[in-house]
């Protein structure tokens, strides 16, 4: 019984070791990873990138959207956290329907392509 309750405790101990490390991960980074899962398949999202945009003509790259004179943190957090599919050329833009904490990581991705242009 003493082995079973300590092998329970190491198991929550690791668990709660690596939901801390997930807590502490850096938004830029966690924001690049998201965004490579999930708007790549309309946007080039970075450099790394594997695959191009499914779709054709592709939404505007993430390099143009920061680029453009109204984006801010705060347009971007509207965006990201309403419906918009009244987006782009055709209304093709879905509700991407995010969590907030993912909204921050992709904001923080975004802020920082911004900074480095």
């Amino acid at each position: 019984m003493k082995k079973q309750a300590a092998f329970l405790f190491a198991s929550m101990a690791a668990s709660g070791l690596a939901n801390s490390q997930e807590a502490k991960r850096d938004p830029v980074t966690a924001g690049h990873d998201f965004a490579l899962k999930v708007c790549a398949a309309c946007h080039v999202v970075a450099n790394d990138q594997q695959s191009p945009p499914m779709l054709k003509p592709p939404a505007p790259s993430f390099s143009k959207i920061v680029k453009n004179p109204g984006f801010s943190e705060q347009s971007l957090r509207q965006l990201l956290s309403s419906p918009h599919g009244n987006l782009g050329k055709n209304g093709k833009m879905p509700n991407p329907q995010l969590a907030e904490y993912q909204i921050d990581e992709v904001v923080a991705y975004l802020l920082e392509l911004k900074r480095r242009r």
